[in-house]
């Protein structure tokens, strides 16, 4: 029976430890993530006093990025309709606005050069560029 009970004791005393464990690994966790969202606010706080540049999203591209395009920079969202109308937003997600319309465009020109069947032509291989 001695053993019974130091065997008891022994599992009681681990259970306590594991308890404590999840106590102090939930509170560490509570802290970084209190320092992580002070960080992003001050993200936020950043990112509106940058300068505003006006960004003009046709509905031609709504067809690639949705009625509403979303832009997402260090966990800060802008939503930007792409209605045609001009609104202003910080410089930060400008840059990656027209960056996605870049790479729309750029896509939409090779399809239009590739679709180009009639001039598509080569004499020597590695003449046409796509």
């Amino acid at each position: 029976m001695a053993k019974e009970e130091a065997t008891n004791v022994v599992e009681n005393n681990s259970s306590v430890n594991t308890s404590t464990e999840k106590i102090t690994v939930e509170a560490r966790n509570a802290q970084e993530y209190a320092k992580l969202e002070q960080k992003r606010k001050s993200l936020v706080t950043q990112y509106r006093s940058e300068r505003k540049v006006p960004v003009t999203i046709s509905p031609f591209y709504a067809a690639y990025l949705g009625r509403v395009v979303r832009v997402a920079v260090n966990g800060i969202i802008v939503d930007i309709p792409a209605d045609g109308q001009t609104y202003n937003i910080n410089k930060t997600h400008a840059d990656h606005v027209i960056a996605k319309i870049k790479r729309i465009d750029a896509m939409i020109a090779r399809q239009k050069r590739m679709s180009d069947v009639q001039n598509n032509v080569e004499f020597h291989p590695g003449e046409l560029h796509l």
